[in-house]
Parts: structure tokens; C-alpha cells; sequence
């Protein structure tokens, strides 16, 4: 499994403009992504460590007299560490999950003409 550090990585996509890349994970990721299990672990790592950074700020705050502030820096860095594990699964497992999916939209709103004077195929976008 490879990891990917943006859309621009993936290689179905590559070709792609940004907006076009952007429609195409739109429309893949919902029709597909919210029943995948790496989504669902994902939103459970943001909530969780949301959760954890802010009971350690209430007890820091309760238990060590810490300032309210100290709560609330606690609970961003929980929330901050959370989506730092949703990135690393969207970009790793969730990309990867998606490529079939991608290469099917591709195939479906794309056509594929070979020029003969290019080897290369290049995609010409449906009216």
C-alpha cells in the first residue's frame, strides 16, 4: 500500500485538472467512502482524542489548579492529534480503497481516443 501525499499523487488522477481531480474524489469518496471501515476508524481517532485531550485538561485544571487555558489547549492538541491519524488513513488506506473507483468515474464520463499520430492516449472530455 502506498501512501499518498495529495490527489496530484495518485496516478488516475495525475493527468487531471484540480477541479476536475477535486469533482472526481467528491463524487467517488460519496458514493463509496462513508461505508468504508478506515473512514468510520478515522472519525473515531478525532473524536477520541478530542475526548482525551479534554479530560486531561479538566483534570489538569481540577486536580493542579492549571488555568482554564490549559484545558482548552489540551483539547485542540486532542483534536489536532486525531486529525493527524485521519490524514495519515485518508491519505494511505482510503486513496487506495478509492482508485477502482476512480478509474470507473474515469472511464464512465471520459472517452479514451488514441490520435495516431500520438502513441499516447489522451482522455476528450463529454459535451
Amino acid at each position: 500500500m502506498k501512501i499518498y501525499r495529495g490527489w496530484k499523487d495518485v496516478p488516475e488522477l495525475a493527468g487531471l485538472s484540480r477541479s476536475e481531480r477535486r469533482k472526481v474524489v467528491r463524487d467517488c469518496f460519496a458514493k463509496v467512502g462513508f461505508g468504508l471501515r478506515e473512514f468510520w476508524f478515522g472519525q473515531l481517532a478525532i473524536f477520541g482524542f478530542s475526548a482525551l485531550g479534554g479530560i486531561g485538561g479538566i483534570i489538569l485544571q481540577d486536580a493542579f489548579g492549571f488555568p482554564r487555558a490549559i484545558e482548552l489547549a489540551c483539547l485542540i492538541a486532542g483534536v489536532l492529534v486525531g486529525c493527524l491519524i485521519y490524514g495519515c488513513i485518508y491519505y494511505g488506506a482510503i486513496l487506495e480503497k478509492l482508485r477502482p473507483y476512480f478509474r470507473d468515474y474515469l472511464q464512465i464520463h471520459r472517452v479514451y481516443q488514441s490520435d495516431e499520430s500520438n502513441a499516447d492516449t489522451t482522455p476528450r472530455r463529454l459535451s
